[in-house]
């Protein structure tokens, strides 16, 4: 680890200055409401770490180098302004002109909050699912479905990200269901978009599109008269080099819901991810009763599935920050908080705490007097949303590259 940091010092000393909050402005109010003190990543797989601090520090050296992050979560992530300043930060950093976008959801088509930075356009009838909903049917890594049954219909996903309008990706990763039974997509648009693998396993296909676009549209072809559908489980737009930054959020979301998609590991494998972000929780404690004990054991059971997927990624638990239930500060967060701390160390994944960044509970006052949390007290605004960010991006970088800065077993 000492030769890691030693040899790539200057790299990482600017990757840390870009990445001190500069992206937008914080008054001292905002500062005030955070115990930066706490910030720091606890570490107990150091050599995952090593790996994935190998790979970003790379990106930042050179135009072939790739490194990929995967983030699940819920509402925090669903509309994408927590994540999406994490995408930005972390594009920024590393300098990529035209870097990816990675995994979207058109959430727009089942009817939810769609995040602002990409627009998308569809027509036919689509019946989607989630993975809160009792019956949610055959999901994926996204925790969403959308199905539809005609081969008039299109869907065009077009990227539009106002503080960072170079998204986009030179291929295109389509989960979807893949067989005879089913309608088959095409590209319209690039044009000239070859197919380059099918995966059965992950029910992926990959197409090249031979060029770097912020749009696709896609139409469907019925392969025969028998009556087929198109289900979708998400796109990846990326490129074969540069930080691929993956978000997945789902408004409601519980661990034990990401445990009731049957393709989340084949579709987390096909993104070969070098470190995984769970930040759930939030919703497991919102209620007056939490079961700490099968909280736990859902846990385990998600930390396994993604080592099933990616046996040597790092795996970092972020905690629930700091929220009230019936105008009261929410205990059960706390002892959520604790709890995932604890299993962070007995499963050997890190833990980020989110929760004693935002200081006691008796603090969330703070956070409202400077603007970072809703009037709900649970979602933080926009600003809060990119506060935290920055947040995360200073921990992550000191839990990579500088792990005497954070806790550490070894």
């Amino acid at each position: 680890m000492r030769r890691l940091v030693l040899s790539s010092i200057f790299v990482i000393g600017s990757l840390a200055a870009a990445a001190q909050f500069t992206v937008a402005p914080f008054s001292p109010d905002t500062f005030a409401a955070a115990d930066r003190s706490r910030n720091l990543i606890e570490l107990h797989d150091t050599a995952a770490w090593q790996r994935f601090g190998g790979k970003l520090a790379a990106c930042a050296e050179s135009d072939t180098a790739r490194v990929s992050i995967v983030h699940i979560g819920d509402s925090h992530l669903q509309a994408d302004f927590f994540s999406g300043e994490m995408r930005r930060c972390l594009h920024k950093m590393t300098g990529r002109l035209q870097p990816s976008r990675g995994l979207i959801f058109p959430y727009a088509v089942a009817g939810t909050n769609n995040p602002t930075n990409y627009r998308v356009t569809w027509r036919g009838e689509w019946t989607c699912h989630k993975s809160t909903e009792k019956e949610c049917g055959t999901l994926g890594l996204t925790g969403m479905s959308a199905t539809v049954n005609s081969d008039t219909a299109y869907l065009i996903v077009k990227v539009d990200d106002s503080e960072f309008g170079v998204y986009g990706g030179t291929h295109l990763q389509m989960f979807a269901e893949v067989g005879a039974a089913s309608l088959e997509p095409q590209i319209l648009y690039p044009e000239g978009a070859e197919i380059e693998s099918v995966n059965i396993l992950s029910q992926s296909i990959v197409w090249n599109l031979h060029c770097h676009t912020d749009s696709v549209a896609i139409g469907f072809r019925r392969k025969n008269a028998d009556k087929q559908s198109f289900t979708l489980y998400g796109l990846n737009l990326f490129d074969a080099e540069g930080v691929e930054y993956h978000a997945a959020g789902v408004n409601g979301a519980r661990v034990s819901s990401y445990l009731k998609c049957e393709r989340f590991a084949a579709q987390l494998t096909a993104l070969h991810p070098d470190l995984v972000i769970v930040s759930l929780g939030t919703n497991d404690s919102y209620m007056p009763r939490f079961d700490s004990t099968a909280f736990a054991a859902q846990l385990e059971k998600l930390v396994a599935e993604i080592r099933v997927a990616q046996p040597d990624c790092a795996i970092l638990l972020t905690t629930p920050g700091n929220n009230k239930l019936s105008g009261k500060p929410n205990q059960n967060a706390v002892i959520c908080t604790e709890t995932i701390c604890r299993e962070a160390k007995r499963l050997n994944c890190s833990v980020w705490n989110f929760n004693a960044v935002m200081g006691a509970p008796e603090k969330i006052g703070l956070w409202y007097d400077a603007g970072l949390i809703t009037s709900d007290y649970v979602h933080l605004t926009r600003s809060g949303y990119k506060f935290q960010a920055h947040l995360l991006i200073d921990a992550l970088l000191s839990g990579a590259f500088w792990p005497t800065n954070s806790f550490t077993d070894d």
